[in-house]
């Protein structure tokens, strides 16, 4: 192994580490127990994200506490992108697929994170909204489309559990078609379809690639094996809707 392998997979292992210790951090429970002196675990469904949160504390918390779920994702994949880009960590040995994949580790443990927190006995949300915060990093076209998709399937269904499994099939495949086409095309100028927060164009590592529709497979399969038990009810007819 040269030192330059070993280099990479500490990059790689301080982007994930990363994402996880601050995916960890669980908004429902502190906005909770700060200002309710509640922990929405103990309510509901018994978990921390924004759905239970919105339940127990109201509808304005749950959805205070998904923007805030969504942040964490995106603050943890633009630090890791900033880092790699301006620290000049670059000089020092070849990273490995220019760093690209190194990024969407941090989203992916951040997600991990948020559903089984080292904060809080392993018991957190299931990473709903760290996939919405995940796509939303990714690009304004497949932000754009998730914004209209995931209320447009809420409100035919009623149901947070199966909306939340069935946009994020969509938007994964959504995810791989675009990887898909840009990969094969290699198409120049790809960068215009990424979302930039005003940053101007992205490096050229910075698109629709594998690395992306990869990491969003995984949290969807997270995400849907997180609500196996939704699933279940839903086979049974038991399942409660959000809204009448």
């Amino acid at each position: 192994m040269t030192i330059e392998t070993v280099y990479n997979i500490l990059a790689a292992l301080a982007c994930f580490v990363f994402g996880y210790l601050i995916g960890s951090v669980q908004h429902g429970i502190i906005i909770g127990k700060l200002f309710f002196h509640k922990d929405p675990r103990d309510y509901g469904s018994h978990n921390s994200g924004g759905t239970n949160s919105g339940r127990v504390f109201g509808a304005k918390i749950g959805a205070l506490v998904v923007f805030l779920d969504m942040m964490k994702v995106i603050v943890v994949f633009w630090c890791c992108w900033l880092v790699l880009r301006f620290s000049g960590i670059q000089n020092y040995f070849e990273i490995w697929d220019g760093g690209s994949f190194y990024v969407y580790l941090a989203p992916l443990g951040a997600a991990i994170g948020h559903c089984w927190p080292i904060y809080n006995q392993f018991k957190g949300g299931k990473s709903v909204a760290c996939f919405m915060g995940m796509n939303a990093s990714v690009s304004w076209l497949i932000f754009i489309f998730g914004a209209i998709e995931f209320p447009t399937i809420f409100f035919r269904k009623k149901i947070m559990s199966i909306t939340s499994i069935i946009s994020s099939i969509l938007l994964t495949i959504i995810q791989w078609i675009l990887a898909i086409i840009f990969m094969i095309t290699k198409w120049q100028g790809v960068e215009i379809l990424t979302w930039t927060f005003g940053m101007g164009m992205m490096p050229s590592f910075h698109y629709f690639g594998w690395e992306a529709a990869t990491i969003c497979t995984i949290i969807m399969v997270i995400l849907i094996i997180r609500h196996a038990a939704n699933i279940k009810r839903l086979k049974n007819g038991t399942e409660k809707p959000l809204i009448k």
